[in-house]
């Protein structure tokens, strides 16, 4: 007999825990599970691409649609839900008032004093109010979903006593990714770039630290003259990031394309992939870097990162998070071996972030709590 579970997130479009939540939604084994999806909103690069047997529900109700969501829940009686993103206080303001009481499995996306420090400078009154909402509604949780052991210790001092936390990294499949690889590299030529050529995607956020990277950049064309770099993404950072480029003298050599149906063969021909972040949960295009074998530049950041990145093993890890940390960093890479660290950091990747293994261990979570 299948176990019915609602797998439920804002939008299922191109961001990191939306592929997470792509991936389960397709991993799960369907003789064990029948998963149903909610979301506030239909479309999306993943949306578009799941199978036809997952059940989608749409609701909407604002930002926090926690009414509209205990009536599903009522209505469709899963034996588990499992949110991640804002989807998480959805659920958990929900569950006061539904009829049923499911288990209720909660993903946290990022390490929360990190994030928050960034939105606190936006709106302190709002933000500090937020958090500490989050914070008691986490603690309502049957059990949290961290992506790292960094960010379970975190976690163990915002839960209450007893409370689990199942570590659990960002899952990918070498096979899979390689032949995305092949699609994308026979789909079009690709322009010749100059050389070192170094690639970076993420959000145009302060959270992916792009502004201390141009700097980074800057210092390392010092060294290597015909480097380029181009950066994958959008974001409300576009405009300022444009304009520090300019005013590095960095316009001929960087490039901000926005999105790519191309960013993994724009990814595999690079010299280096670096992550400039400021926290992650859990870098989801660092691991593509990493599984396309691309040496990987990280800061030591709050979150994953260390999971992924032993330093001179499988990458290199700027000690410091700032420009200067990162620029030598990187010169520390290019006058290694990058190609056989990249090697071994695919290797890494293969043995402890394969999709079939991780999606395993949410199975196991899932009915142990669904059995409850």
């Amino acid at each position: 007999m299948t176990v019915p579970i609602a797998l439920a997130i804002p939008e299922l479009d191109a961001g990191g825990p939306d592929r997470v939540m792509y991936e389960l939604l397709t991993g799960l084994d369907r003789n064990r599970f029948a998963p149903v999806l909610i979301t506030s909103t239909r479309g999306g690069r993943y949306f578009d691409a799941l199978p036809r047997d997952v059940r989608i529900i749409a609701i909407d109700g604002g930002r926090y649609p926690a009414r509209a969501f205990a009536r599903e829940i009522d209505r469709i009686a899963p034996a588990l839900v499992f949110t991640t993103l804002r989807m998480n206080v959805t659920a958990l303001a929900a569950r006061i008032i539904q009829r049923r009481k499911q288990p209720v499995i909660i993903r946290q996306a990022n390490a929360i004093s990190a994030d928050f420090a960034i939105l606190n400078r936006t709106s302190l009154i709002k933000h500090r109010l937020a958090q500490l909402v989050i914070r008691l509604l986490m603690r309502r949780a049957d059990a949290v979903v961290a992506q790292s052991d960094d960010m379970a210790r975190e976690l163990r001092s915002e839960l209450r006593p007893g409370q689990e936390i199942a570590v659990i990294g960002n899952p990918v499949s070498l096979d899979e990714i390689q032949q995305a690889l092949t699609r994308q590299q026979a789909a079009s030529p690709l322009a010749e770039r100059r050389r070192p050529a170094v690639v970076t995607v993420g959000r145009l956020a302060p959270q992916k630290g792009f502004d201390l990277f141009l700097p980074a950049f800057a210092a390392f064309r010092a060294r290597y003259p015909q480097a380029t770099l181009t950066i994958f993404g959008e974001g409300p950072e576009r405009a300022a990031l444009e304009r520090q480029a300019e005013a590095l003298g960095l316009a001929d050599c960087v490039s901000m394309p926005g999105r790519s149906e191309a960013v993994l063969a724009e990814i595999a021909r690079a010299d280096l992939f670096v992550s400039s972040s400021r926290y992650e949960g859990f870098s989801n295009a660092m691991l593509e870097a990493m599984a396309l074998g691309v040496p990987v530049v990280a800061t030591d950041c709050p979150g994953a990162t260390r999971d992924l990145v032993v330093d001179g093993e499988t990458g290199f890890l700027a000690a410091t998070i700032d420009s200067e940390a990162i620029g030598a960093t990187m010169e520390r890479a290019m006058a290694s071996d990058p190609a056989a660290v990249g090697r071994r950091g695919r290797d890494h990747v293969a043995r402890n972030f394969e999709k079939s293994a991780i999606v395993r261990k949410y199975e196991d979570l899932f009915l142990r709590f669904a059995r409850r």
